[in-house]
């Protein structure tokens, strides 16, 4: 999927990660975020520590990394709502 559709994808299914932020299109330095961007025609899935360190995660073409986004929020999700019910 390209990453105009990762963005309307997430946006529609509203997907629950608790205090994690999910970012679409660009690298930010805040504290707990799960995103991807491009950089040199080359896309990054990255996340931050506490602290807002950016931790690149993986790397490759536009499709193969906002797959890997999309699985990386849909797990996200699994582990924050098994959190919650106990």
């Amino acid at each position: 999927m390209t990453i105009s559709e990762l963005k309307r994808r997430l946006k529609t299914e509203k997907h629950v990660v608790g205090s994690l932020q999910v970012e679409c299109g660009k690298k930010t330095a805040a504290p707990d975020v799960l995103g991807i961007y491009e950089e040199d025609g080359i896309w990054y899935v990255y996340d931050t520590n506490d602290r807002g360190g950016v931790v690149v995660l993986d790397s490759g073409t536009e499709e193969d990394m906002t797959e890997a986004l999309y699985r990386r929020v849909v797990k996200a999700e699994k582990r924050y709502m098994k959190k919650v019910k106990h």
